[in-house]
C-alpha cells in the first residue's frame, strides 16, 4: 500500500499538469496572503497616520464642508461628475461622483469621498442620504474640523453681507454706498417665480465648468418686465442680498457716455456683480432709435454686452416697463436668457402684506381682501396704502383709497 501511494506521488509530481496546478495554487494564496497583509497595513496606516470627518446632508456641516471645497477650488478640478436629477432653469445640476477624489491641501495629500445611501431619504423633497467624508494623510482632526467652521464663517458672511451698488462714471466704477439687505420673502408675488428665478442664478454662479466644458460662453441675462410700481429694482435688491452679490449700475443715458466706455465698464465691472441696466426701453427702443435718446449706439450696447471683451462670470439684468418696444435682437437668448414678468397682485396676496404690518388683525386681513375683491393692485400702491394708515389698522383695512386708485388706473 506504502509503495502504491509512493508511486502515485512520484506520477503526480512528475506531471505537467499537477506542477502547473500546484504553482498556480501556491501564487494563488501568496497573492491572497499580500491582500490580506495590504489591507491590514492600510487599515493600521490609516488608524494611525491619517484623520477623517464625515458629515451628512442631515446638518449644516455638510453644507459648510462643501462650501469650503468649492471655494478653495477642490470642486473645480474634479474629473468625474454626476448628474444630481435637479434642473436649474434647463440645465442639469452636476455635482462629484460617488467615490474619491484626491487634492492637496497644505502640503498634505488628502482626499473626499462622496456617497449616497438610496435607502434613506431626508429632506423635504425626499432625497438620499448624502455622505462626505474628508481625510488627510499625516494631520490633525482640529485641521478637518477648522475647513467646517471656515465654511460656516464663509456662509454667513455672503448671507449677512449687505450689497455694494457701484456706478459707472465715465470708464471707472464709483463705489456709491451699501444697499440695506432685502429679504427674499417680502418681494409680493403670487407664485414661487422669484424663488425660481433665485435657483436660475445661483446655479449659473456654481457651475462655471459647466459652461466651459460645453464651449459656451459663461454669461447669463435676465429681463425683468411690468408696469411701474411692480418691485422690479425690489427684486434685484433682494436677489443681491440673498447671494450675496453688488450692484453694478448703468445708466446709458449718462452725458458724455460713449461706445467704447460702456465696452470697457462692462468688461471691467466688479467681479460676480449683476450687472444692470434699468429702465432700458428708455434709451433703446429699437435699431436706430436709440442714437436719438443716448450718446450710445445700439450697436456698441450690443457689443458691449456680448462682444470679444465681454466679462465671464457675468449675470445681467435689464428692466423695461414696455418690454413690446425693445428690439428682439436685445432680448434674444444669450443676451436676456430668462425673461420674468412681474405684474400687479391679487386680493390674498395683498394681504399676506397686510398681516405684516398689522400681525395681530386675522380679522381685518381677511375684510382687507375681499374688499379688493377680484381687483389687482401694485406692489408700491399697496404698500404705500399701508404706509399711509400704519396707525389705523380698520381703516387701512376698508381699502378704499387702494380701490379708488385701482380703478383710476383701470380706467386710463
Amino acid at each position: 500500500m506504502d509503495s502504491f501511494l509512493t508511486d502515485m506521488l512520484t506520477r503526480a509530481v512528475g506531471s505537467d499538469f499537477f506542477a502547473g496546478g500546484l504553482a498556480l495554487g501556491v501564487f494563488g494564496a501568496a497573492i491572497g496572503i499580500l491582500r490580506m497583509v495590504y489591507g491590514m497595513a492600510r487599515a493600521q496606516a490609516r488608524r494611525r497616520w491619517a484623520v477623517s470627518l464625515t458629515v451628512d446632508n442631515r446638518s449644516e456641516a455638510y453644507r459648510h464642508l462643501y462650501v469650503w471645497l468649492d471655494r478653495k477650488g477642490v470642486l473645480r478640478r474634479i474629473r468625474q461628475v454626476q448628474a444630481t436629477g435637479v434642473r436649474a432653469g434647463r440645465a442639469e445640476i452636476f455635482a462629484p461622483a460617488e467615490g474619491r477624489h484626491w487634492f492637496l491641501q497644505g502640503g498634505r495629500l488628502c482626499s473626499f469621498e462622496r456617497s449616497l445611501r438610496e435607502k434613506t431619504r431626508v429632506g423635504g423633497d425626499g432625497g438620499p442620504m448624502e455622505v462626505l467624508t474628508v481625510t488627510m494623510l499625516f494631520g490633525r482632526s482640529e485641521v478637518l474640523r477648522s475647513w467646517v467652521d471656515d465654511g460656516a464663517a464663509i456662509c454667513a458672511a455672503e448671507e449677512e453681507r449687505a450689497p455694494i451698488l457701484h456706478v459707472l462714471r465715465g470708464d471707472w466704477w464709483d463705489h456709491v454706498c451699501e444697499m440695506p439687505r432685502r429679504a427674499l420673502d417680502t418681494i409680493l408675488a403670487e407664485d414661487d417665480r422669484i424663488e425660481r428665478l433665485r435657483d436660475d442664478m445661483a446655479w449659473f454662479y456654481g457651475n462655471e465648468d459647466w459652461y466651459r466644458t460645453r464651449g459656451v460662453p459663461w454669461r447669463r441675462g435676465y429681463l425683468l418686465y411690468g408696469p411701474p410700481g411692480t418691485g422690479k429694482s425690489s427684486v434685484i435688491r433682494a436677489l443681491a442680498s440673498d447671494l450675496g452679490k453688488d450692484l453694478a449700475s448703468v445708466s446709458l443715458a449718462s452725458p458724455g457716455l460713449s461706445d467704447e466706455d460702456l465696452r470697457s465698464g462692462l468688461a471691467s465691472a466688479p467681479k460676480g456683480a449683476f450687472l444692470v441696466l434699468e429702465d432700458i426701453d428708455a434709451s433703446f427702443a429699437g435699431r436706430g432709435q436709440g442714437e436719438a435718446r443716448s450718446g450710445i449706439s445700439f450697436s456698441g450696447l450690443l457689443n458691449a454686452i456680448d462682444g470679444v471683451a465681454a466679462q465671464e462670470g457675468r449675470v445681467l439684468v435689464m428692466t423695461t416697463n414696455h418690454p413690446e418696444r425693445l428690439d428682439p435682437a436685445l432680448i434674444r437668448p444669450g443676451r436676456a436668457d430668462v425673461h420674468l414678468e412681474l405684474g400687479p397682485v391679487p386680493a390674498s396676496v395683498a394681504a399676506d402684506l397686510f398681516r405684516r404690518f398689522f400681525p395681530e388683525e386675522e380679522a381685518l386681513a381677511r375684510r382687507f381682501a375681499e374688499a379688493l375683491g377680484p381687483r389687482r393692485v401694485t406692489p408700491a400702491a399697496l404698500q404705500g396704502w399701508l404706509l399711509s394708515q400704519a396707525q389705523d389698522p380698520v381703516a387701512a383695512s376698508s381699502a378704499e383709497g387702494l380701490v379708488a386708485g385701482a380703478e383710476a388706473v383701470a380706467a386710463e
